[in-house]
Parts: C-alpha cells; structure tokens; sequence
C-alpha cells in the first residue's frame, strides 16, 4: 500500500513540476532532473505494487489490476519517448491519469483468491500484447488532445506560454501518426492471437470484446488509408483517433467492468 500511496504523490509531483514550466516564460526545464526521478522512482514503486499478480492458479488481470498496468506501461513509453522525442508536455496529461488508476485499485482492487479471475500463460501473454497496443494508442490520443488544443489556438491567434512550448503543428501530427501506426501493428496481431488463442468467445463473454474491437481496427485502418489516398489530417485524424480509442477503452474495459463488478 505504501508504494502505491508513494508512487501516486510522485507521479503527482512530476506532472505539477511540468505544468509549472509549461505555464511560465522560461527557455530551459530548471527542474527537469527533478522530474525525471520523481517519474523513474513512481514507475519502480508502482512495479513493485504487481506482485499481486501472479499466483499459483494463473495471472489476475482483473479491471484495476489491468487499469493500474496499461496507465504503468504508458507512463514508461512516454518517459523513453521524451528522451529523444519533444513530447515532455503529455506529462501532463499521462502522469495524473496513472495515479488515478493506481488510487482506482487502492479504493477498488480485484477480487482475490478463489473469487479472482486466473488467466492461462497464453492468455495473459495475448492481453499482455493487447495493453501494448492500448498504451501506445493512448499515448496517441492524449497527443492529439495536445494537437487539437494547439490548432484552436493557433488558428485563433490565441498564443500562450503553453502553445509556444509545443513542438510545431506538423511535427506534432507526425509523432501522433507514429504512436497510432505502431499501436495499429500490435492491436492487429493481438486481434489474431486472440482469435487463435480463445476457443469459445460466447462461453468466455467476451464476443462484445471482439466486436468493439474489430470496430475500432476498422476506424484506425481507415483513417490509415484515408491519410494515405486522401491526405486526410488535422480534423479528420484527430477524431478518428479519439472516436477509435473510445469504442478500444469501451471494448475492454467496459466489458470488465459489466463483467467483473456488475454481473458478479
């Protein structure tokens, strides 16, 4: 509990550190090592808070235990990707939406023992590679909440701090369409494994899954061939990825949710 309550305050402190850079006139991050530890020190606590995971009977990727682990797995990619890639400012948006998941299981953990759900090895390793997927759309998404705040105020004029800090339009658009392209890569392989690995979708509840799921690779294959054939960005992109994600989030964890805590 400790670590969780630990790696909650430093994700919290993380995210005001860059919020106070991004709001105030100053070139360079005077608290940027600062940041970066108070985020490598969340991310091993809240790495050591999943050894509730594995047990005897199998993996227990219930809903807060698979919240906890896709917002942990975001918070890693987009602390590699800022070592290289200026997206520091979906910080700001990832680092507070990873303490609420981890204060989500704190409030609202998985059932445990014989009442928790154990996964088989294969069936772990396939939502294992589905939350890969997950995360790196996500990472998309919150980049284009970023991009479509920037384009309102660039196209009304209405340059801030915040605005100026942000990389440019087109390189904004960019790091967002390589997220959804890798993201689109790894959701489609883990729809195949899933369709190998699962033998009865009906008897496992989990043909809504499928379905929203099929529906959201549709909408990011589409926008993929619309930017292709079309050129389609700006507007287009940006809501096909949010519409995208949100029927993604819907499939898996609106399913948990009905499943594991209001049908049982």
């Amino acid at each position: 509990m400790f670590l969780s309550y630990f790696a909650i305050s430093a994700y919290l402190a993380a995210a005001l550190l860059l919020m106070r850079f991004f709001s105030k006139n100053e070139l360079a991050h005077p608290h940027q090592q600062t940041t970066s530890l108070l985020i490598s020190f969340a991310i091993i606590a809240q790495t050591l808070t999943f050894t509730n995971f594995w047990t005897t009977e199998g993996v227990v990727f219930g809903l807060a235990n698979s919240a906890s682990f896709v917002a942990w797995l975001i918070a890693i990619l987009l602390f590699l990707s800022s070592i290289s890639k200026p997206v520091h400012a979906l910080g700001i948006l990832v680092y507070p939406l990873a303490a609420i998941t981890l204060a989500f299981s704190i409030a609202f953990p998985d059932a445990t023992g014989k009442e928790a759900t154990h996964m088989s090895l294969a069936l772990a390793s396939h939502v294992f590679l589905s939350i890969t997927a997950y995360a790196l759309l996500a990472l998309a998404v919150c980049q284009s909440v970023l991009l479509k705040i920037q384009e309102r105020h660039l196209h009304g004029r209405k340059i801030n701090t915040f605005i100026n800090k942000l990389p440019a339009l087109q390189t904004m658009e960019n790091l967002m369409f390589q997220g959804l392209r890798i993201g689109f890569y790894l959701l489609t392989l883990s729809l195949i494994t899933g369709f190998i690995i699962v033998e009865d979708f009906f008897t496992q509840r989990l043909i809504h899954t499928a379905t929203l799921s099929l529906i959201a690779w549709g909408i990011f294959a589409t926008l993929f061939f619309g930017r292709k054939l079309f050129g389609w960005r700006g507007k287009q992109a940006i809501t096909a990825t949010q519409v995208g994600f949100a029927i993604l989030v819907l499939a898996y964890f609106g399913s948990k949710f009905v499943i594991e805590r209001l049908l049982s």
